[in-house]
C-alpha cells in the first residue's frame, strides 16, 4: 500500500519555507491530487514523475522515483515513466508546429520515430495517461485531444482524465514557484 504520509511529508518539507497563500494553495492542491483523487497511487506517482520531468522539477522527480521503487515498479518502467516527457516533448512541439500552420496537405507525415509507443513497458493505458498529462503541460491541443480520446475509449473515467490534467497544472505551477523565490 502506498504510504501517503511519506508524500505529504515531502510536500510539506519542499514548501516549508514558503508561507505565502499561493504556495499554500499549490501545496494543498498537490496533496489532494496525490492522496484523494480518482488516481491510484501508482497512477498519480507515475504522472508526478512524468510531469516533474517535463518541467525539470528535480526534487519532485527524485521523490517520484523513490516512491515508484517502493511501489515495486521495475527500473525499466520508472525510466520509461520519466522518458515519456522527452518523447512527448518532441511530439508536442512538432504537432503544435503543424497546428499553427494549418497546412496538413503540405506536411503530411511527422517522419519522427515513435515506435516506443507501440509496446510500452508500463502498458498502453498508463503510457497514454502520462502522454496526456505531459501534453497538457506542453500545451499541444491536438495531442491533448488525441490522448484524451484514447483514454476515454479505453474506459478511463473522466474523473481520472481531469485529475491528470489538474496534476499537470499543479506541477507546472510548482516549477514556476521555484523561480519566484
Amino acid at each position: 500500500m502506498h504510504d501517503h504520509k511519506v508524500t505529504s511529508e515531502f510536500i510539506e518539507t519542499m514548501l516549508e519555507s514558503r508561507g505565502t497563500g499561493i504556495a499554500r494553495d499549490l501545496k494543498l492542491n498537490l496533496r489532494r491530487l496525490i492522496e484523494e483523487s480518482s488516481l491510484t497511487p501508482q497512477e498519480s506517482t507515475l504522472a508526478l514523475l512524468a510531469c516533474a520531468t517535463a518541467v525539470d522539477h528535480r526534487s519532485l522527480v527524485s521523490h517520484s522515483r523513490e516512491r515508484l521503487v517502493a511501489l515495486e515498479f521495475s527500473t525499466e518502467q520508472i525510466q520509461e515513466g520519466a522518458e515519456v516527457a522527452a518523447l512527448m516533448g518532441m511530439l508536442n512541439y512538432y504537432y503544435r508546429f503543424k497546428h499553427m500552420l494549418d497546412k496538413d496537405e503540405e506536411y503530411k507525415t511527422a517522419g519522427l520515430r515513435m515506435t516506443s509507443m507501440a509496446r510500452p513497458a508500463l502498458g498502453k493505458e498508463l503510457f497514454e495517461m502520462l502522454a496526456f498529462a505531459v501534453s497538457v503541460i506542453n500545451g499541444c491541443e491536438n495531442c491533448v485531444k488525441a490522448h484524451e480520446n484514447v483514454l476515454r475509449e479505453s474506459g478511463v473515467s473522466v474523473d481520472k482524465v481531469h485529475d491528470l490534467a489538474r496534476l499537470a497544472a499543479v506541477v507546472n505551477g510548482l516549477k514556476v514557484l521555484e523561480y519566484a523565490a
